[in-house]
């Protein structure tokens, strides 16, 4: 099976209708869906997303942060001005969404099922209002891990997030990505990193966490996705006596810094080895990578 992070199709999905309430919906194996061309979703960005994880860990069905990121799901349906999801409603679907496609969840160590559930403003709608009506669907791929590969990040001058929408997990969020994307294949890189007035914003849709003599450097923006990975690692750090700083990096910091890693929500965690920056290569050492897996790992 491929590795890595990718579309698969799976075999059951969740539909959902938004009929003056979110009705109980049903499963079914078709992957396509059939919408009005006059959609919020498509000619106005009015849709949102999550994304979960599951995996058998010791012949048990595990998920991680399914309730934080079913209210996070909440918090981006109220900013788009979409109908509010039930959590209890939400989990009940995804429960029996893993349930379903139990063949399909891998071990701990090998991976895990991706639960995305989307939601979209549908209908015969034309100029900027919000729709009438709205769908949800939860859907599912699989992430496999890759062996270690050696990360190169060129910085990128722009801003990859529309001002103060950046905590909220939006589609129209992703767009700059998609068009960087396309120039990391042609220079083989592994990702650009995201400069908001000199200073350091992410890594391409992931946060980033500095590391220099037991001390964490992290920021709150809202032009950045609280992701919840970086949200469990701080508290694990924290238990260990790690000392936290909140403060701006900018790249005369970066040389005197020990380590830089990432978190997002599929990839997991992953350390930064070298970071190109007018034309200079900055590399960081690898012994730090082993302590930090050891700990954050096991959350």
């Amino acid at each position: 099976m491929k590795l890595g992070f990718y579309y698969k199709k799976i075999k059951y999905r969740f539909f959902s209708i938004w009929n003056n309430n979110w009705i109980n919906g049903f499963f079914i194996k078709k992957n396509k869906i059939n919408i009005n061309e006059g959609s919020t979703c498509i000619n106005y960005s009015q849709q949102c997303f999550e994304g979960l994880k599951c995996f058998f860990y010791k012949k048990k069905k595990n998920f991680l942060k399914i309730e934080k990121n079913s209210f996070r799901l909440q918090k981006s349906c109220k900013k788009l001005l979409i109908p509010i999801i039930s959590v209890f409603f939400l989990i009940n679907c995804i429960l029996i969404n893993s349930f379903l496609n139990k063949n399909y969840i891998p071990n701990k160590k090998k991976g895990f099922l991706y639960i995305r559930p989307l939601v979209l403003g549908i209908g015969n709608n034309i100029g900027v209002k919000t729709s009438k009506n709205f769908l949800l669907i939860i859907y599912n791929s699989i992430f496999l891990f890759e062996k270690k590969k050696k990360f190169i990040f060129k910085s990128n001058f722009n801003k990859r997030i529309i001002n103060n929408l950046g905590n909220y997990k939006l589609g129209a969020n992703y767009i700059i990505n998609l068009y960087d994307n396309f120039f990391l294949k042609i220079y083989n890189y592994k990702d650009f990193i995201y400069i908001n007035n000199n200073f350091f914003d992410e890594i391409g849709t992931a946060n980033i966490i500095f590391y220099k003599k037991k001390k964490i450097v992290f920021y709150k923006k809202k032009s950045i996705l609280p992701g919840n990975n970086n949200f469990y690692i701080n508290i694990l750090l924290k238990k260990i006596n790690f000392f936290f700083i909140k403060d701006n990096i900018n790249f005369k910091k970066i040389t005197n810094l020990s380590k830089i890693f990432f978190s997002g929500t599929a990839a997991n965690f992953f350390s930064v080895d070298n970071i190109l920056f007018k034309n200079k290569i900055i590399s960081y050492k690898k012994k730090y990578i082993y302590f930090f897996l050891k700990k954050i790992l096991k959350i």
